[in-house]
């Protein structure tokens, strides 16, 4: 059994065609079915029986479909039926309640009460049906067929058929674009962060719904703001927002896109909004194993630095880089770049020899006594070692140094040296965990 959801669109935008709101509507019902089209001249409609267990149920289904139409135009009127015509139908009656049908049998009932002339195909012969007391779509089923084609028009016979889902409905799917580029214009000149935020979440919507339908993520996108023409005219305001994991949820984009407005100062008021995401890339399968996913605690991490980037600027976060060096205080450095790509890998001159976990920032000298190195009272043995470090010929003090693993008594694990022109000296580097 189909089940259809119809998101008509009553008025004219003061601002935008009507053209431009229906595509930004199919572009957000992507996000729950692949199957949208646009119907008549006003109208989308969604095919949505093959995603009800996906979102929960025809309610749960209901009230998102609903939640985001009224983000994407405040105005929108919506029906579901088992046909695309009934929806269509049950969201332009002026009702306010009983626009959801889902079995068959119960949308004859709530169909009867419309007037004929709801069908544009019933306006040629409206004043023929007044005459003959036709008022209401039930009045005009219980006419004689052969009648009604004789004295009106096949078409009206097959609209009045397929509202009531007793012959099939043909439809040209839509097909969204291959890049996302999509722009408004809000009735009002916008300055405030709130505000903005608020109107760019039509854009937000139908970007989700681009990337659900292609399975895809993406790593930035541009929200460029444009601003009044003629003398006061300046240069649009772009804002480049990037994220360290490709990502596709609408929570992510809006925890970011907050945090950069609340921070951007506008010469002048918004007229409009555009948005032009980057180069996307395929989705990352979900897990489906009975255990937690590991990467979602990196993805949390990540969701965590790209809140901080945004907030403190591109240069508020400092990431360590490694360095082509020998001496391990010197092997690494801090950078200010949030977002490394995730294929790098981090270059190694040890192999599998051992690290400490915590590096001390300057090498600590140890007592000595009887030939063995102490801390904090303790003697400590040497369990692995030496591992041989010469460098610094060429750039600056000539360093030797023999590395060692050592013990205490109590098992915790050191990682010291010590230099060979002395070789009596003793030096605490690293702590292991």
């Amino acid at each position: 059994m189909l089940l259809w959801i119809c998101l008509k669109w009553p008025e004219a935008s003061r601002t935008e065609s009507p053209g431009l709101i229906l595509q930004r509507l199919a572009l957000a019902m992507l996000r729950y079915s692949p199957r949208v089209a646009r119907f008549r001249s006003d109208s989308i409609v969604v095919e949505v029986s093959a995603s009800l267990s996906l979102f929960g149920g025809v309610r749960s289904l209901w009230r998102r479909v609903r939640r985001a139409a009224q983000y994407l135009a405040p105005s929108i009127q919506i029906g579901m039926a088992p046909s695309a015509s009934g929806a269509w139908l049950l969201a332009g009656s002026p009702q306010a309640i009983h626009k959801r049908v889902v079995r068959p049998c119960r949308l004859a009932r709530r169909l009867a009460p419309l007037p004929a002339h709801s069908l544009p195909e019933a306006w040629p012969h409206r004043q023929w049906l007044e005459n003959i007391g036709c008022q209401n779509l039930g009045d005009l089923r219980k006419l004689p067929r052969q009648g009604l084609r004789q004295r009106s028009s096949p078409a009206l016979l097959h609209a009045l058929d397929t509202a009531y889902a007793q012959e099939p409905e043909t439809f040209s799917w839509f097909v969204p674009p291959a890049r996302f580029r999509q722009s408004l214009e809000p009735d009002f000149h916008l300055r405030q962060a709130a505000a903005l935020l608020a109107a760019t979440q039509p854009l937000l919507l139908a970007l989700c719904g681009w990337l659900q339908h292609r399975q895809e993520a993406l790593h930035d996108f541009q929200l460029i703001l444009h601003h009044e023409k003629g003398r006061l005219a300046c240069a649009p305001t772009t804002l480049a927002l990037r994220f360290s994991a490709a990502t596709w949820r609408m929570e992510d984009f809006n925890r970011v896109l907050k945090e950069r407005l609340q921070h951007c100062i506008l010469p002048r008021p918004a007229i409009r909004l555009e948005l032009i995401a980057g180069p996307s890339q395929p989705r990352a399968p979900a897990s489906d194993t009975l255990f937690p996913d590991p990467s979602q605690y990196v993805q949390e991490e990540q969701r965590l630095l790209d809140l901080l980037a945004a907030r403190l600027g591109r240069n508020g976060i400092q990431r360590p880089r490694p360095l082509a060096h020998h001496l391990p205080e010197q092997a690494n450095t801090w950078a200010a770049d949030p977002a490394p790509p995730a294929s790098q890998s981090l270059p190694s001159t040890v192999g599998e020899r051992p690290r400490p976990f915590w590096l001390l920032s300057q090498p600590r000298p140890l007592v000595v006594r009887q030939h063995r190195p102490i801390h904090q009272g303790r003697p400590l043995r040497l369990v692995q070692g030496p591992e041989r470090i010469e460098t610094g010929w060429y750039s600056g003090p000539h360093q030797r140094r023999d590395y060692f693993v050592a013990e205490d008594p109590e098992g915790a694990r050191y990682w010291l040296y010590r230099e060979r022109e002395t070789g009596e000296s003793w030096f605490l580097h690293g702590l292991f965990a």
